[in-house]
């Protein structure tokens, strides 16, 4: 009987494996882990020695060089540091730029895009296609193209199609990354990522940049150089950061929590001094929105603890933020005066309006930069749903909403882990942050979908009981309600 018993496990175990353990070969060039230990110490040492030539001798220049060169040549050989480097810069392109025209995050994405190639080129990895959400991100790209031939300015709509086609890139590349290499790197990759939220953050908080409008000095934290100035994405950025810190935390068990502590008591500041409203309501929705899982809730009980630790520090942080009086009048008001936020909600209605005008005479989609034109409005929808509608048309919208939910079916199959809890924050997140502002044709926007995409395998691989091994049939017959408790774009 116990012969029996192991052979069910066995058998059952590589059903699992074969399902979710990737079979293509990985991406990395394999050293020995000695010299990746020497390759990693001589890049953070000539690293410092660039800054050293930026800051110190004053020449931008030669201290980019000195930093890019061995950066590079590191991207081509492992691909995990090219994903690394590429999240630690990810929060920069809401703040650090040169007259909207050139980003830190932008350099750090050709770069990435070059340094895949070449590994490429190298190693020839095989990579098969796991989910489906995928094709579907592929075919609104696709849409995109074919909308934008039709659109009026033709050479700037195909600009603007191959931003998208820029994106696509960057999901099959993400993808290929984790999706080819250990479960380290998915880690690794959100902790660059906090890692560069904080920096960012602080950056910003150190030089006081914030948002300057053409009617008001808001005081408003959006940029940290430079002049390209997004507040509501940085807030989106840092409240991803915030859900991803609050992740780490459970799954890291070592000094790593210090920092994510240090992220889950400061990135909450931030989010005030930046006063975006839709991330401070979309935050509080995802948080208490687990709450409401009582069945899961009742099974892991400590990760419900944890969620609920969380949300009492960044309370705190927000309570003392606000009792000491550091919180600008102009932000203070924005965030409390109700009449303001009647008024701004008004004000975004019409352009949503115009969105469903505009899609009736133009099925198709009115183009990106005939909106204005012919949707008869000066802003965008915000709404990303409402954004895509109007812009690419009915085809584009409904590409998006078959796309949400294949995430949503995604993230009801990974098992009851911190995976899963993340993955659901994540996204909901974004859907709910999609309902006020348009963050469609953002970069994170594309990447954190690939990464809710990737938590399926990573749950799968902490599995530890046979009950959570796939049985994904059963599982859609006998899902709870609470599994469907969502909101779409």
């Amino acid at each position: 009987m116990d012969t029996l018993y192991e052979n069910e496990i066995d058998i059952r175990s590589n059903e699992a494996d074969l399902y979710y353990e990737p079979v293509e070969r990985t991406s990395d060039i394999e050293l020995p882990p000695a010299m990746n230990t020497l390759l990693l110490a001589t890049w953070i040492l000539v690293s410092l020695i660039g800054f050293a030539v930026i800051f110190l001798a004053k020449n931008p220049v030669a201290g980019t060089i000195i930093i890019a060169v061995p950066t590079l040549i590191g991207m081509v050989i492992k691909p995990t540091f090219a994903l690394c480097i590429m999240m630690l810069v990810l929060p920069t392109g809401a703040g650090i730029g040169y007259k909207q025209t050139f980003s830190l995050d932008r350099a750090i994405g050709i770069a990435l895009a070059v340094s895949f190639l070449l590994n490429i080129l190298i190693t020839r990895p095989r990579l098969r296609i796991g989910n489906r959400a995928l094709w579907v991100i592929g075919l609104y790209t696709l849409w995109v193209i074919l909308s934008s031939l039709a659109a009026p300015y033709f050479g700037l709509e195909m600009r603007r199609a191959f931003t998208q086609v820029q994106l696509l890139a960057l999901v099959l590349i993400v993808y290929w990354i984790l999706q080819t290499n250990s479960e380290s790197t998915f880690r690794w990759a959100l902790r660059a990522f906090v890692i560069g939220t904080l920096g960012t953050a602080l950056l910003a908080f150190m030089s006081g940049a914030a948002m300057r409008t053409m009617e008001s000095a808001e005081a408003r934290y959006a940029a940290t150089l430079g002049e390209a100035i997004d507040p509501n994405m940085l807030a989106a950025l840092t409240s991803i950061a915030f859900l991803t810190a609050i992740y780490l935390f459970a799954r890291d068990r070592n000094l790593w929590r210090v920092v994510h502590l240090a992220a889950i008591l400061f990135l909450p500041i931030m989010l005030l001094w930046i006063g975006s409203r839709g991330a401070l309501i979309a935050m509080a929705f995802t948080l208490l929105s687990p709450l409401l899982f009582i069945r899961q809730v009742v099974r892991r009980p400590l990760l419900a603890l944890l969620l609920l630790a969380a949300i009492a520090l960044a309370s705190v942080s927000a309570g003392l933020l606000i009792e000491s009086g550091e919180l600008q009048a102009p932000v203070l008001q924005r965030l409390t005066d109700v009449g303001y936020a009647i008024e701004s909600i008004r004000t975004r209605m019409q352009p949503i309006g115009r969105a469903v005008e505009a899609v009736t005479e133009y099925p198709a989609g009115t183009g990106y930069y005939s909106w204005f034109e012919r949707a008869g409005t000066r802003i965008w929808p915000h709404n990303d749903f409402f954004l895509v509608l109007g812009v690419y048309g009915i085809p584009a919208g409904l590409l998006l909403v078959t796309l949400v939910i294949m995430l949503i079916l995604t993230v009801r199959r990974i098992p009851l882990t911190p995976e899963k809890l993340y993955a659901r924050a994540v996204l909901t997140f974004l859907l709910i942050m999609g309902l006020n502002i348009g963050q469609v044709f953002k970069k994170y926007y594309w990447l954190f979908f690939v990464i809710v995409l990737l938590a399926e395998r990573i749950g799968w691989l902490y599995t530890d009981t046979l009950e959570e091994l796939p049985r994904q049939a059963d599982e859609e017959e006998t899902a709870d309600i609470d599994d469907y408790a969502y909101v779409s774009p």
